[in-house]
């Protein structure tokens, strides 16, 4: 490391607080990656179906397939992360060299040519497919920066609240405005709109993760690994790494009920409640509960810990939801109770990204190496698993019933409504049976103490 932009690695008995504006820069990564990802999240299935008319029952397969070959890539670029020698440092480059290829495949992806179902599919699996990889090539090093940067808990849960808050910001942009700026950029050529506002949002996304390349710095980042390290034992030290396993499959959990409330709440409004307003109601809420429990998580996750307060928050979501389904009538109810729901497990998401820092010290306890680049692909990992599941099975489920552009017959509306209410509930009493196998809260300051110790001795 020769630039000043990279830090040497601190001593281990160091302390360094960082200022705002890397904090906010840190931030600003989530906000850049969801102005691009959350326009696929919320709004691809939608764009297939009744905009580029692809073969509704051919998407769950597209969506299943493609999302699970990508996502088997992010483990080789945390592995990548965690060998990577530059200038920049371990993570950081990949913020600026693989942020614009993405940005230009988001606006691709969204650029379905009319030639023919077969032809449709082939360019949609494509996009689609390279979209992933390239997600996972900017986010697995972004998601890695975290743990190099601080080691302190509660500036993490400072860092993880700010991303949580980032990422909310981009999903408010992108689900309160995309679909009134598509008709008004598109001025009644919908497949002219849908393009220019995916540019429009891609440049804002290489823009803001450049920002993010400027801003943060690595200063707890060990050396690159060494090739020597065999990818065995890379392997054998992650699954040995409990927690870890612990994250991940809370992460898969909540990334499957997002991605189905994502996909479904579209048809839902459309089909449901007959009320096309509440797209861009309902959808920014998911995210505007988690700028609020962004805010709020340092101070009640100091409270209460990781453990308990992820299953207090999921208890009051898993209320706030069922209880939704008979207030369907009553839009001001429902819409409260939305509300509720939606900030309550919203909190329990803001945790994810400090619990993947805390198995990284916990790896460097147990195995004497932090691999940070390995550990932060579990959660992207887990997003393109939990997508592809929920978006995989919206699409099944609309298809099974029926669901033709723009009608929905009995059968699809009870399909819908089971996966708006029913799948989401169930979800959420697996992820706290998940949160319930966790046991780092209290034990940082021993495991720091014991790493430190090591460190001196060596």
């Amino acid at each position: 490391m020769t630039s000043s932009a990279v830090e040497r690695p601190v001593a281990a008995d160091a302390t360094v607080r960082l200022g705002w504006r890397e904090k906010l820069g840190y931030g600003a990564g989530d906000l850049a990656s969801n102005l691009s990802w959350n326009l696929v999240g919320g709004f691809l299935l939608y764009y297939y179906t009744d905009v580029a008319e692809v073969p509704v029952a051919a998407l769950g397969t597209l969506f299943l397939v493609a999302r699970l070959l990508d996502a088997v890539v992010d483990p080789v670029i945390g592995l990548l992360v965690d060998r990577t020698k530059s200038r920049w440092g371990k993570a950081r480059p990949y913020l600026v060299f693989a942020s614009i290829p993405f940005g230009i495949v988001g606006v691709l992806t969204f650029m379905v040519p009319d030639v023919g179902d077969t032809g449709k599919l082939v360019y949609a699996f494509l996009t689609y497919l390279t979209l992933g990889l390239l997600f996972s090539l900017v986010n697995v090093p972004y998601s890695s920066l975290l743990p190099m940067m601080t080691r302190d808990a509660h500036e993490r849960m400072q860092m993880g609240g700010l991303r949580a808050i980032g990422s909310s910001v981009g999903s408010i942009i992108v689900t309160a405005t995309t679909t009134p700026f598509v008709a008004w950029l598109g001025a009644g050529d919908e497949q002219r709109g849908w393009t220019i506002a995916t540019v429009i949002y891609s440049a804002l996304s290489i823009g803001f993760f450049i920002l993010t390349f400027l801003t943060c710095k690595e200063r707890y980042a060990m050396p690159a690994e060494s090739d020597s390290v065999g990818l065995g034992v890379a392997f054998r030290t992650l699954w040995g790494n409990r927690p870890w396993k612990v994250v991940f499959l809370y992460g898969v959990l909540n990334f499957v009920r997002l991605s189905v409330v994502l996909s479904v709440t579209v048809y839902f409004c459309l089909a449901v409640l007959h009320k096309p307003w509440a797209i861009s109601v309902l959808l920014p809420l998911v995210s505007g509960a988690m700028i609020v429990g962004g805010a709020v998580a340092p101070a009640y996750y100091r409270r209460f810990g990781k453990r308990r307060g992820n299953l207090l928050a999921l208890a009051v979501g898993f209320v706030g939801w069922a209880a939704m389904y008979p207030a369907e009538g009553n839009f001001p109810l429902f819409l409260a109770l939305y509300i509720v729901a939606t900030f309550a497990i919203g909190v329990s998401m803001v945790s994810m990204f400090t619990m993947v820092a805390d198995t990284v010290e916990y790896q460097q306890w147990r195995f004497g190496t932090r691999n940070e680049g390995l550990l932060s692909s579990g959660i992207s990992f887990a997003t393109k698993v939990g997508s592809a599941v929920g978006a995989a099975g919206v699409a099944y489920g609309l298809a099974a019933t029926g669901y033709e552009a723009g009608e929905a017959g009995g059968a699809a509306l009870t399909a819908i409504r089971v996966m708006f209410y029913g799948v989401p509930l169930v979800l959420v009493v697996a992820q706290a049976a998940t949160m319930a196998r966790w046991d780092l809260d209290g034990r940082h300051e021993e495991m720091r103490a014991e790493i430190d110790r090591a460190a001196r001795a060596s």
